[in-house]
């Protein structure tokens, strides 16, 4: 019937329409949350150089025999920043950084609590959260550095194979 036939057309031009819009709204949404995590990886780190120069003026240590963290580069996300290990260049590893490098060694799926607690024990100066761990799990995904697998509720990741 013509009828049917004007009606499924204009519905599906319109689930067609919705799914574009939605596809867009998630890349926008993506985007805006790699934009706030790399704002609060950065308000973490200044916080905790903040709290390192507070323990220094407290201890009445000279500032100058104190390691001060590294600064970050400003306006620098994930694509510009260096990733890898940083032995022996006296610079502290980005959160990322330690992450990737926990996966890679871990050789089993780890959930975001699993990593949290096991960079939260070997880097106990740090304040590491499991929402931002989380975060940065998920965007390693987006990036194609990680993978994510569900099991039942949980959710776990793993690296991804190094690029050759």
């Amino acid at each position: 019937m013509p009828g049917e036939t004007e009606l499924t057309s204009a519905y599906s031009s319109k689930v067609a329409d919705d799914l574009e819009h939605n596809v867009a709204e998630q890349e926008r949404i993506r985007g805006e949350v790699a934009r706030l995590t790399a704002e609060l990886d950065e308000l973490m780190h200044d916080h905790g150089v903040l709290l390192s120069l507070r323990q220094a003026l407290q201890s009445g240590a000279p500032a100058s025999d104190r390691q001060v963290p590294r600064q970050k580069a400003s306006g620098k996300t994930g694509k510009g920043a260096k990733s890898g290990k940083n032995s022996g260049s006296g610079k502290a590893a980005t959160l990322v950084e330690l992450i990737r490098d926990h996966l890679a060694a871990a050789g089993a799926p780890c959930s975001a609590s699993e990593v949290t607690t096991a960079l939260g024990e070997q880097h106990r100066d740090r304040h590491i959260q499991t929402t931002v761990v989380r975060t940065s799990l998920e965007n390693l995904v987006a990036k194609g550095y990680a993978h994510r697998t569900k099991q039942g509720s949980s959710v776990f990741y793993t690296a991804a194979a190094p690029a050759r």
